[in-house]
């Protein structure tokens, strides 16, 4: 009875339970070590398994780094922190934009860490980051707040406002997370500083509950 319970207990894992389990450890390993320094020693280690068997999954590294990020890709999540009530007034939508972005980032930080550290080292890790960070979740906000700005405001400012928009929401998580700061105890204040700002380069008002007004030509 002893040898079949432990037979149980020892269940072979499939190839895609072990080919996840070398993905979740390459995610942690990755993120902690960075790319360059994780050895696939450390990755078999973690995942409780040999090298050899990380081999028969994946090539090399760069492999299972290409799957840990196609796996966890931004680009499948992006409408989810994008969703916003387009019947509430166009501050409250900021204000939840970013509100969402923040928990977004918050709940994949080994990831966007992964991502940031390795994007100067690798043009796809930057590409990655242009497409799905960047760009596809900046057409979907264009998109979504297009019907509410001033039609006196051209596609290029709109998408331009919405990038730096996203730039300083990014900006706060590297200075909290990445370079080990604290969280920020004023982080809903400078939001909604943020949320102002865009704003009034929109020709908005802060407490804007629909179209915005006219902005004159700078």
């Amino acid at each position: 009875m002893r040898g079949i319970m432990g037979v149980e207990k020892r269940r072979r894992l499939t190839a895609e339970e072990r080919r996840e389990k070398i993905l979740d450890a390459a995610l942690e390993v990755f993120s902690e070590r960075g790319f360059a320094a994780a050895t696939t020693r450390e990755l078999a280690a973690r995942a409780g398994i040999t090298e050899a068997i990380i081999y028969r999954h994946f090539r090399s590294k760069e492999e299972v780094l290409r799957g840990v990020v196609e796996r966890d890709s931004f680009l499948q999540h992006v409408p989810q922190f994008v969703s916003v009530d387009a019947a509430r007034p166009l501050r409250d939508q900021l204000l939840d934009l970013g509100q969402n972005w923040r928990r977004f980032v918050r709940e994949r930080r080994s990831l966007v860490t992964l991502l940031l550290g390795e994007m100067v080292r690798s043009e796809e890790m930057a590409r990655l980051l242009r497409e799905t960070m960047i760009h596809d979740a900046v057409s979907l906000v264009v998109r979504a707040l297009r019907p509410q700005v001033s039609e006196s405001v051209s596609e290029e400012r709109l998408t331009m406002a919405v990038r730096l928009f996203y730039a300083s929401l990014l900006c706060h998580f590297v200075l909290e997370e990445r370079l080990g700061a604290e969280e920020d105890p004023h982080a809903q204040a400078r939001l909604e500083t943020t949320v102002d700002l865009l704003l009034d380069a929109l020709g908005a008002p802060s407490g804007s509950s629909g179209r915005a007004p006219a902005v004159r030509n700078p």
